[in-house]
């Protein structure tokens, strides 16, 4: 069944106004602990969830009360993720309109892994591709395209976001988006605004090593400039004048004696197929 106008419509409003429109057997799905239901089609949640399908066979408290209950999770289940998440289940769709652009990157990442818990697939590229336009873009029809002033840095992406999303599982395209929006920071400075996260977190250094090996499979030298393309926005990005393919492991991560730094070097020099 297709709305008029259902695309564009909060996932709020889709929720409350538009939802109960839909007949057929229905199941609560209850959010504690803010205790706000949500009435769904059981077929069409069943269908797409293999987790939820299992939970409303015969023997299970689902099936006898035709009831889910939900807890809060931080960064992974909330009002907001649970209704973009029915939203997509009956639209296809994923739109936000949420105004601040950092809070419109963690949405989208909590809705990923929301999806991912209860394994509903289908929507991992266009959540990254949401991702991409709230990093890139000034307006909310995506036509004004924000360009950093050092030409590598995203400022509303923070390190919460590269945190979430390495939990998602390896290949996903919000790790790969997050992981290629970082190559141009990392490539083109000593002082890499997350460093630190590639140091501590393997899931986000693994990404990125395999980020850094796209951009340098496109890299050339003109006259006494390296330049690379950046897997992110494919846009050109020259590395500082005084870079060379020699850069110590210490120059590399800005810090000494970093495993990080020795993996990326071994990179850099040795075997670029191995990631």
């Amino acid at each position: 069944m297709t709305w008029t106008g259902v695309s564009e419509t909060s996932a709020k409003h889709f929720t409350s106004a538009m939802l109960p429109l839909y007949h057929g057997p229905l199941i609560k799905i209850l959010l504690q602990a803010s205790g706000k239901e949500y009435m769904v089609s059981k077929d069409l949640l069943c269908t797409e969830s293999p987790v939820f399908l299992a939970m409303f066979k015969p023997g299970f408290r689902e099936f006898d009360e035709q009831t889910v209950t939900i807890r809060e999770m931080e960064d992974v289940v909330s009002e907001q993720s649970i209704e973009a998440l029915i939203k997509w289940l009956y639209t296809r769709k994923i739109e936000s309109d949420i105004k601040d652009k950092e809070d419109r990157i963690s949405a989208a990442i909590e809705l990923a892994r929301l999806a991912d818990k209860y394994q509903i697939t289908g929507m991992e590229s266009k959540v990254a591709q949401d991702i991409k336009e709230a990093i890139c873009y000034l307006d909310s029809q995506n036509t004004k395209r924000y360009v950093p002033l050092d030409n590598v840095t995203w400022p509303w992406l923070t390190s919460k976001h590269i945190i979430s999303g390495s939990c998602l599982p390896r290949g996903h395209p919000v790790r790969q988006i997050l992981a290629a929006a970082c190559v141009a920071g990392y490539l083109g400075g000593k002082s890499h605004k997350f460093a630190q996260e590639a140091e501590d977190y393997p899931n986000f250094g693994a990404d990125l090593l395999r980020e850094v090996r796209v951009a340098l499979n496109a890299a050339h030298k003109l006259s006494e400039r390296v330049s690379f393309t950046d897997p992110f926005d494919d846009k050109v990005i020259y590395l500082p004048q005084n870079s060379s393919w020699t850069w110590t492991p210490e120059e590399v991560m800005g810090y000494e004696r970093s495993e990080w730094a020795l993996e990326l070097s071994a990179l850099l020099h040795i075997n670029l197929k191995e990631v």
